[in-house]
């Protein structure tokens, strides 16, 4: 990925990819491959995903067809980063089977691609993962992307019989919060969290 984009540095990767500066070294501290990003980069310049995942072919396609990413078959989804909430990642999508999402009742218009950002909802979900976030509404108790004033994050959201809603992390380390019924106004639940995505091993 370096070398297809000229830098030399993971941090510039990280901010080339859209990411926040320590998004390449969590994945590899993890071991973990970005299949996303690196279906993006291949498309935008023509390059070999044999190549550029597993070092072996020619870099270049040369002449050959890329096929589309947008195949009928796939649904393709807005893809945003908790930690810069507002505005889809630019030039960056995320492709689910369309199936898939029929099957679980996911509606391609409700539904975008989410990282996660920090240690707060560990082990559940973990730093530079994506989350598959439904919009529609919802009113059962689960873990949610949330608005709390100008922060935006995952929680475990719980609706309490006063009328009040808590806020909780998995990460023990994290404190839960309560919002009164008062100020349930000011809490927005952006999209319940629906699914996981985990690389293959």
């Amino acid at each position: 990925m370096k070398t297809v984009l000229g830098v030399q540095m993971d941090k510039e990767v990280s901010e080339l990819l859209g990411g926040s500066r320590g998004f390449v070294s969590v994945l590899k501290n993890r071991g973990t491959i970005p299949y996303a990003e690196c279906i993006t980069l291949a498309i935008e310049h023509n390059i070999s995903l044999d190549w550029l995942i597993l070092g072996r072919g020619e870099r270049d396609m040369g002449g050959a067809a890329v096929v589309p990413i947008q195949a009928p078959h796939l649904a393709e989804l807005p893809f945003f980063d908790a930690a810069a909430w507002g505005n889809a990642l630019e030039g960056q999508a995320w492709y689910v089977p369309r199936h898939w999402l029929e099957l679980q009742g996911l509606p391609p218009g409700d539904t975008i691609a989410v990282r996660v950002v920090g240690d707060a909802m560990e082990p559940a979900l973990s730093d530079g993962q994506v989350a598959l976030v439904n919009l529609e509404r919802r009113t059962v108790d689960g873990v949610y992307l949330v608005r709390f004033g100008d922060s935006v994050h995952f929680r475990r959201v719980q609706h309490m019989v006063d009328g009040s809603v808590r806020l909780s992390c998995d990460n023990l380390a994290y404190a839960s919060e309560s919002v009164p019924a008062a100020d349930r106004g000011q809490l927005q639940l952006i999209g319940y969290c629906h699914s996981l995505v985990k690389p293959v091993q």
